[in-house]
């Protein structure tokens, strides 16, 4: 019989210990990492990790929670589920919003910024009147308008709120309306002729020409406004650098 020498028996039994200790370390390597990651799961879709808070700032008329709740993204919901682009675009869906910045910001929390749009006054679209704002932004469609209101009689056609305008004499209007004092807008009715522009301001004919130089054109008008004008003038700032007044043509008799 062949007896095998200690030496080496003691070799090969040290050679199966080592590898037992590797695999033994690889299990509980791998063992810990499957529990990190699960723990890691556990944890970020915890309440841990959920938002606790929805802070908006600058809504006034617009409500950035109902989108934010319509998203399922709101308090409660897991951090890892929200997305800042989602609620920007859910809040420019209203009209009333022209701009929104959103930032969601580990370990819980949801800041929504909004710019919102300020009306001008209503514009004339075919068989309704819709509220604008300055950068074109159709907010909503209005009613019958009072005499009171500040008007642009230029027809666009059927508009949805939520279109943006780009016709350049309504915005020159909505421009021109909007640098006069709301003290002077009762009533101001701004509509288009052949040669562009033209306004009814306090009882007087306003001749605007082009849709440029609006808010110099507004301004020039109230200082005109303010030097006592006689009743029925007629005040020309196609030139606001020049403007022209000229005084009502009497009406003439007819011959018997």
């Amino acid at each position: 019989m062949t007896v095998m020498d200690p030496r080496l028996a003691e070799r090969r039994k040290s050679v199966s210990e080592d590898r037992a200790r590797k695999r033994l370390r690889w299990i509980l390597i791998v063992i810990a990492a499957i529990s990190l990651l699960v723990g890691s799961l556990w944890l970020v879709r915890s309440p841990v990790l959920s938002i606790r808070q929805v802070e908006v700032v600058g809504a006034e008329v617009s409500d950035p929670r109902a989108a934010v709740h319509a998203l399922g993204m709101d308090v409660g919901t897991p951090t890892i589920d929200v997305s800042g682009d989602a609620i920007t675009r859910a809040i420019l869906e209203d009209p009333w919003v022209k701009s929104a910045s959103v930032q969601v910001k580990w370990p819980g929390s949801v800041t929504i910024e909004v710019t919102e749009r300020t009306p001008v006054a209503p514009v004339l679209a075919g068989e309704q009147w819709v509220l604008v704002s300055r950068d074109g932004g159709v907010i909503m469609a209005v009613g019958n308008p009072s005499d009171d209101d500040a008007l642009v009689a230029i027809d666009l056609g059927p508009i949805a709120p939520g279109s943006l305008v780009t016709e350049s004499l309504v915005l020159g209007a909505l421009e021109f309306i909007e640098y006069l004092p709301i003290e002077l807008r009762s009533g101001v009715r701004v509509r288009t002729t052949g040669e562009g522009l033209v306004a009814d301001v306090q009882g007087h004919g306003i001749r605007l020409g082009r849709p440029v130089d609006m808010a110099r054109k507004a301004t020039v008008l109230v200082a005109l406004l303010d030097s006592e004008l006689p009743e029925g003038v007629t005040i020309d700032l196609i030139a606001p650098l020049r403007p022209g007044v000229a005084n009502p043509q009497p009406e003439v008799e007819p011959e018997e």
